[in-house]
């Protein structure tokens, strides 16, 4: 028996500078639509750097953190105000696809 779901699950993800992931975190633990979330460290490449300090020029990257959120479509909207709110003064990238399957192993 075919079950139409209209909340897909999808997942978000925010690339962002590190100087904001605590405020990241902070607003992300306060939504109660995110059950949870990961964060790591990641090295960000772009032929268009003038932003990057010397030392990222040097290097050739800039140290980012990317953030996956598992989210219903319906709580797009919330997620996306909170975090813009944080992400305010701060270039932030993030892309939204959807998720086919999950689970746990």
């Amino acid at each position: 028996m075919l079950i139409q779901n209209n909340s897909l699950e999808q997942l978000l993800v925010v690339i962002a500078p590190v100087e904001i992931k605590d405020d990241l975190v902070d607003t992300l633990m306060s939504l109660e639509c995110v059950s949870g979330f990961n964060f790591s460290e990641i090295g960000g490449y772009s032929k268009t750097h003038s932003q990057y300090d010397i030392g990222e020029q040097v290097q050739g990257y800039r140290k980012l953190q990317r953030f996956e959120i598992v989210h219903q479509s319906i709580e797009e909207a919330i997620i996306l105000k909170a975090l813009k709110k944080v992400c305010r003064n701060a270039q932030i990238r993030y892309w939204i696809s959807p998720i086919n399957s999950m689970g746990h192993i």
